[in-house]
């Protein structure tokens, strides 16, 4: 399966109110548009392939049994609605599990000869993102690494749109203060 940006992902109206009444093939198609996303998301928060799995499914689940209640609007996307419950999933996680929320994992880079070796760039970038205030770390993630726009992480993050992108200009000058 090839991977879709989440920002060029669009789930056809009529695809959702076929499963907002409850048809599980539309569901089913709504999984196969967004499973992948859902999965990079939660892979990226807990580095753990097993947990990013379950998180993945429970995100599904919860939206399954609350699609019913989703009213589309356009100010708020299907996408927004998904990633949030994803987000929520991820913080009911780190709390059952008694540990510190992770937002600093990158992505792998495979180099020319196939390896998944990571560039010492990335190391360092890892490094100093790891010394950030958690809070700062989840809104470069979103912005920089899912390439979502600030609305939608306003909304994913229960922010205003001022205040995150105040948050994400401290956060960058946090970074670059780190970096230099």
């Amino acid at each position: 399966m090839t991977f879709i940006h989440p920002a060029r992902i669009e789930t056809p109206d009529e695809m959702l109110d076929k499963a907002r009444q409850g048809d599980t093939k539309s569901f089913g198609q709504i999984y196969e548009l967004w499973a992948e996303s859902i999965y990079r998301y939660t892979y990226l928060k807990t580095k753990n392939e097993f947990a990013a799995e379950d998180l993945t499914a429970e995100t599904f689940l919860k939206a399954w049994k609350g699609l019913k209640t989703f009213k589309p609007k356009p100010e708020v996307k299907f996408s927004t609605w998904l990633f949030s419950i994803a987000r929520n999933t991820v913080i009911d996680y780190y709390r059952t599990v008694k540990q510190e929320i992770s937002f600093d994992n990158l992505p792998e880079i495979e180099d020319v000869e196939g390896g998944k070796e990571l560039y010492g760039e990335q190391h360092e970038l890892r490094d100093k993102l790891a010394h950030l205030r958690p809070e700062y770390r989840e809104v470069l993630e979103l912005r920089y690494v899912q390439d979502i726009s600030i609305s939608k992480v306003a909304q994913i993050m229960k922010k205003k749109e001022g205040n995150i992108r105040t948050l994400t200009n401290r956060a960058l000058a946090a970074l670059k203060k780190e970096l230099s």
